[in-house]
């Protein structure tokens, strides 16, 4: 006889769960998240320090960390999105992105880890043999460089289709208390990270990127294994004359731009791009202004991710009573007057923990809100294309944001603390978000929203 917790009686698409394999569906999404997060801390914590310790100029600490990802975005994502929405396997539609991309992405990895040994070789058997005016330095950074590229390319198609597949395969009624625990996995794994691996991520490089490496691929590949996907309605048909690339980028951005209150959304994202730019080099206004010890940031960094953890569930819950974009809204105004207050008052270790604890919740506000609201926001008919312009026009902006930021860095002889003057841009996402709470009411607000298709 069937118990009550067998009974199939949450629905996404054509997927049923009982409650049981609702657990279940969330335990290998969240391990899954785990081993994912775990895995890119390496690239967030160890590019910018290890690019300052190379000699690189700000400049290009801020095109490698933020302005390449921008490009691949912009040059890649429209057709990957469309091409994922509608593609059909007995996979699914996301996870064969997913199994593809997780082991080019972690050898990309495991090469930036390898890449002063790598360059030297080259520069010893090859480099110094045909253009010996060439110096190590140059050598190692070009092939970071390349890694790098690599890295952002199959990251972003990792990135984009995990968060489809989400869509996909949780259902509505859980999405924000599950995106609460799924933040709470990424918390963990990132104090995790910070206390037991971020200290020795210069010193220890090479093991550090090979063993994360191979544990996120082993982990990774596994959830998708383990996963599965309902069945789709059948893909459109394709045209007998299908559209150049020129035409076809033309086309999605019409698509992605025709609705008024998706435009609100993207424009709020593009405004966080730019001010996200700055990120890099909080990192090195904690090390190189401040003075403070990759020991006493590890532990920083895991108290601010304890912390954020501990917010995750009651602003969930208020998430859902007082829907995202008004948490959204409320999160993005509290990020501006701590960007003005950490810029005027953050001075010490004692000053940065206790910006770190009081800001934590209000990031957690904005970021839940704002990830909620995404994945409510859009027709699932097109969430991925949808969904990935809110990161094309992020990552767009990022391009010329992350060379900008590193330019002003260098301009201000860098000193880092003008990275929270930069940060305090973010105020300005402040209208047309409050557009898109606007339109957002205009297509029924919190009970009977219906999402709008663009044109055909």
């Amino acid at each position: 006889m069937e118990s009550a917790a067998d009974k199939p009686v949450y629905k996404v698409g054509t997927l049923r769960y009982s409650l049981r394999g609702l657990v279940v569906l969330f335990a290998w999404l969240l391990w899954g998240d785990f081993a994912f997060c775990f895995f890119e801390n390496i690239f967030g914590r160890f590019i910018p320090l290890y690019l300052n310790d190379l000699k690189a100029s700000n400049t290009l600490i801020g095109i490698m960390t933020g302005s390449f990802a921008g490009a691949v975005n912009i040059l890649f994502l429209p057709g990957i999105s469309r091409w994922s929405d509608e593609y059909r396997s007995p996979w699914g539609r996301r996870i064969p992105f997913l199994a593809v991309a997780t082991p080019i992405t972690v050898v990309s990895m495991i090469l930036m880890g390898f890449a002063p040994e790598i360059g030297s070789w080259f520069h010893n058997r090859i480099i110094s043999q045909i253009a010996p005016s060439i110096s190590l330095t140059a050598v190692i950074l070009t092939l970071l460089c390349g890694f790098v590229v690599s890295f952002h390319y199959f990251n972003m198609v990792l990135c984009n289709a995990f968060n489809w597949l989400l869509r996909d395969v949780v259902p509505q009624e859980f999405m924000a208390r599950f995106l609460s625990w799924f933040r709470i996995v990424s918390t963990v794994s990132s104090v995790a990270f910070s206390w037991y691996v971020f200290p020795y991520i210069i010193s220890h490089r090479k093991e550090v990127c090979v063993g994360i490496g191979l544990f996120y691929l082993v982990t990774f590949l596994l959830m998708c294994l383990k996963v599965k996907e309902g069945e789709y309605p059948p893909a459109p048909p394709r045209s007998a004359n299908p559209p150049g690339i020129i035409k076809s980028f033309g086309l999605y951005f019409r698509d992605c731009l025709s609705v008024p209150l998706y435009r609100n959304f993207f424009i709020t994202s593009m405004v966080g791009g730019i001010t996200g730019c700055a990120g890099p080099f909080f990192l090195l206004f904690y090390r190189n202004t401040l003075g403070l010890s990759m020991e006493d940031l590890g532990k920083i960094f895991a108290l601010g991710a304890i912390v954020t953890a501990a917010a995750y569930l009651p602003i969930g819950w208020l998430c859902d009573k007082f829907t995202p974009i008004r948490m959204a809204i409320i999160g993005q105004a509290g990020m501006f007057i701590v960007a003005i207050l950490s810029f005027l008052f953050l001075n010490s270790k004692e000053t940065l923990i206790f910006f770190t604890v009081v800001g934590s919740p209000i990031y957690v506000c904005w970021g839940l809100g704002s990830a909620t609201l995404a994945m409510k926001l859009f027709p699932v008919e097109k969430f991925g294309q949808l969904f990935a312009a809110t990161n094309i026009f992020g990552c767009g902006v990022g391009i010329v944001g992350n060379y900008a930021v590193g330019l002003f860095m260098d301009l201000m002889h860098s000193n880092f603390r003008m990275a929270y003057a930069w940060s305090a841009l973010s105020g300005v996402a402040l209208i047309p978000l409050l557009l898109v709470y606007r339109g957002w009411k205009q297509h029924g607000g919190p009970d009977n929203y219906v999402a709008p298709l663009p044109p055909e």
